[in-house]
């Protein structure tokens, strides 16, 4: 799958509207209209949140500061982030940041990005939200020139601004930061494992894969999930077995801290990486999910997975 950056504010919740199969005959059944989903948006789940608290816990007098600036050009801010200027530095990067989302002409800007580089090797080490949010400003202009800079951060003291780079390097999508990102499967911090096997699986580097591979007896379900993801995207079986279980909602249903409205997410994105191995000996399961699964996004991709050539070891079950 090709990547398609996109923010973390502006992903697909992962909902949708249940059909019964009794509208419409499976072997009927359309694809669903929405476009199918990117390698960065199929673990929404797993790890929206941390970045989400991240964004959301700057406080209302930020949230209505950013309409107040919505005319404003994102290079002003700049010279603010520098102390230059009527807001503090953090909030300029704050501000930086969510213009960002929204300013499609600065997507790619190597120029642009390369000054938001600049302020962020300069930024004052003593408040790092100021970090954090240029970091999410260097994700959202996605050129490639940041990336040094970026795996500078993840060596940060921050746990937030590790997770807000490496959403960034994974938004980037450049294979350079893989190792660097793999360097994260040992935090003590949950998010930016579970971040960091996010990243890979979209890094794709298979230098990464023996260390994904130990990841997938992580404590944490989502970090053995990304894992397994990020393995089966490459190309590795070595998930596989995982692979099965996070299709079973009755697995997922067991699962301590897995809310039901994440099932399908969970879900498609393990369907995802088995449509890049085939079915693996997942038969059963995958057709009694195309033919019966209450979310018509995972019917759908259970039939691509069903249609994907057999291959020679395919034909080993997962447990």
């Amino acid at each position: 799958m090709n990547l398609a950056p996109t923010s973390p504010s502006a992903y697909d919740s992962g909902r949708f509207d249940r059909m019964s199969s009794k509208e419409t005959p499976d072997w009927e059944e359309p694809e669903p209209e929405e476009d199918e989903p990117s390698p960065f948006k199929i673990a929404l789940g797993f790890f929206i949140l941390p970045l989400l608290l991240v964004i959301g816990g700057i406080g209302i007098f930020l949230l209505f500061g950013v309409l107040a600036h919505e005319d404003v050009d994102p290079a002003s801010y700049l010279a603010e982030i520098n102390g230059r200027g009527i807001n503090e530095p953090w909030q300029a990067a704050f501000h930086l940041s969510q213009q960002l989302q929204f300013n499609d002409e600065l997507h790619g800007d190597e120029d642009f990005a390369g000054q938001v580089v600049a302020a962020l090797e300069s930024a004052d080490d003593d408040d790092p939200r100021i970090q954090r949010f240029l970091a999410i400003a260097l994700g959202r202009i996605g050129h490639p020139v940041a990336v040094p800079a970026l795996v500078n951060q993840l060596g940060n003291e921050d746990d937030e601004v590790k997770v807000n780079t490496l959403w960034a390097l994974g938004n980037i999508g450049d294979p350079a930061a893989a190792d660097a990102v793999a360097g994260l499967l040992n935090s003590d911090q949950d998010d930016v494992r579970t971040m960091s096997a996010y990243v890979l699986g979209v890094l794709a580097s298979p230098t990464t894969a023996e260390r994904l591979q130990v990841s997938l007896t992580d404590p944490v379900p989502a970090v053995r999930w990304n894992s397994a993801v990020a393995l089966g995207l490459m190309g590795d079986r070595a998930g596989t077995d995982m692979l099965g279980r996070m299709i079973d909602r009755e697995h997922l249903a067991q699962t301590p801290g897995v809310l039901a409205d994440d099932h399908a997410t969970t879900m498609l994105a393990a369907l995802a990486a088995l449509e890049k191995l085939g079915p693996m000996g997942l038969d059963e399961r995958l057709v009694l999910l195309r033919e019966s699964d209450p979310d018509p996004r995972v019917r759908a991709a259970a039939r691509r997975v069903l249609a994907v050539p057999q291959t020679p070891n395919s034909d080993e079950l997962a447990n």
